[in-house]
C-alpha cells in the first residue's frame, strides 16, 4: 500500500453478539434480521441450507449460520469487488484484510489516492471495496459516487471508518466459512441449482425496480422471470421488495402474498417495503399459538370442574 500505516492493534474479539457484515451496504437488510430469523425458526421442519441469490452485505445469512437456523448459506454477488471481498474474508486472506484495515491510517487525501490505483491481488481488490464502501456517501460503490464529506456529528470520513470493528467482523465471519458458501454468478443460476432440494430455503432481495440504478453496478434483472423460478422452487421463499404496482401484480401473478413492513433508511425516514412469500404462516409464533390453545384448554376444564346448577 502507498498510504502510511501505523502497528496493527488488539487482536480481534471473538463474535460474541451475532456476525455482522463488514459493508455499510446501501439497500442492506441489516433491520430485517429479526424478521428473517423468524421466518426461519418457524418452519415446519429446520432448513438445512439457506439461498441467498443477491446478497450484498450478507445480513441475513450471517446471521442464520450464526444462530444455527441452518446448517449452511448458499450465497452470492456478481459486483466484482464485493465478490473479491467475500472471497478473500473466506479463502483465507481474513487476517492480512483486518491487519491492512486496522493500519489504514485514515484521511481524504489517503484515500483518494489509495482509490485511483489499480488493484494488483484480489485481496487488495477487497480492501479497496471496502475502503470505498466506508467512505462513500450512503456506502455506495457504484461508479460516481462521492465521498463522505460533513458526515455524522461532523466527523467526515471517520463517520463510518471504525477500523477495529471491521476488522473484528472479518476474522469472525472467517471462523464461520465451512457453514458460508459464497459464488460469483448470476443470482438466477443459484437458484436454478438448489431449486428441488424441499430442505433449501430462499432468501431474495434483488435490486429494486426504482433505486437501483443508482446504487449498484449490476442493477438490471428481469423481475418477472425472477418470480416465475420462485414460483417453481420446492423450498420455501423470502422476498424483500421495493412497494410498486408492478412487484404487487407479479406476486398475484404468480401465487405469492404480500405484506407491507416499515424500515429507516440512512436518512432516518420512514420508509414502506414488500415482504413476500408463499404463505405468512410463519408470522404467527407457534409458541404463542400454543399459549393461547393452552389458554382456552384450561378455561375448559375448569368450566367442565364446576357441578352443574351453581351460581
Amino acid at each position: 500500500m502507498t498510504a502510511k500505516r501505523k502497528p496493527p492493534s488488539k487482536p480481534a474479539k471473538p463474535a460474541k453478539r451475532g456476525l455482522k457484515s463488514p459493508f455499510r451496504y446501501a439497500g442492506g437488510k441489516s433491520w430485517f434480521v429479526k424478521t428473517a430469523s423468524k421466518w426461519l425458526k418457524n418452519r415446519t421442519h429446520r432448513p438445512n441450507l439457506l439461498v441467498e441469490p443477491f446478497a450484498g452485505g450478507a445480513n441475513i445469512s450471517l446471521s442464520a449460520v450464526y444462530s444455527q437456523l441452518v446448517d449452511k448459506a448458499a450465497f452470492n454477488e456478481l459486483d466484482r469487488d464485493v465478490a473479491a471481498t467475500w472471497k478473500t474474508i473466506l479463502n483465507g486472506h481474513a487476517n492480512w484484510l483486518a491487519n491492512e484495515i486496522r493500519s489504514f491510517r485514515i484521511s481524504r487525501p489517503r484515500v483518494e489516492q489509495n482509490l485511483q490505483r489499480k488493484p494488483a491481488s484480489q485481496h487488495e481488490r477487497a480492501f479497496l471495496c471496502l475502503l470505498r464502501n466506508r467512505t462513500a456517501r450512503g456506502g455506495v460503490i457504484a461508479e460516481g459516487a462521492g465521498l463522505i464529506r460533513k458526515g455524522e456529528d461532523g466527523k467526515g470520513l471517520h463517520s463510518r471508518w471504525y477500523p477495529q470493528t471491521i476488522a473484528d467482523r472479518i476474522t469472525a465471519i472467517s471462523g464461520f466459512k465451512k457453514k458460508l458458501d459464497f459464488s460469483r454468478e448470476d443470482g438466477f443460476t443459484l437458484i436454478k441449482k438448489h431449486q428441488n432440494k424441499k430442505r433449501a430455503v430462499f432468501f431474495v432481495d434483488p435490486p429494486y425496480t426504482k433505486a437501483a440504478r443508482r446504487l449498484y453496478r449490476h442493477w438490471e434483472i428481469d423481475h418477472e422471470n425472477l418470480f416465475r423460478i420462485l414460483q417453481q422452487v420446492a423450498g420455501d421463499v423470502l422476498m424483500t421488495y421495493d412497494d410498486t404496482r408492478e412487484v404487487r401484480q407479479w406476486a398475484k401473478t404468480y401465487g405469492f402474498q404480500v405484506k407491507t413492513i416499515s424500515m429507516r433508511t440512512t436518512h432516518h425516514k420512514t420508509k414502506r417495503e414488500l415482504m413476500i412469500s408463499k404463505d405468512f404462516g410463519w408470522l404467527k409464533s407457534p409458541r404463542a399459538e400454543n399459549r393461547k390453545a393452552s389458554g382456552k384448554s384450561d378455561k375448559l376444564k375448569r368450566a367442565a370442574s364446576i357441578p352443574s346448577g351453581s351460581n
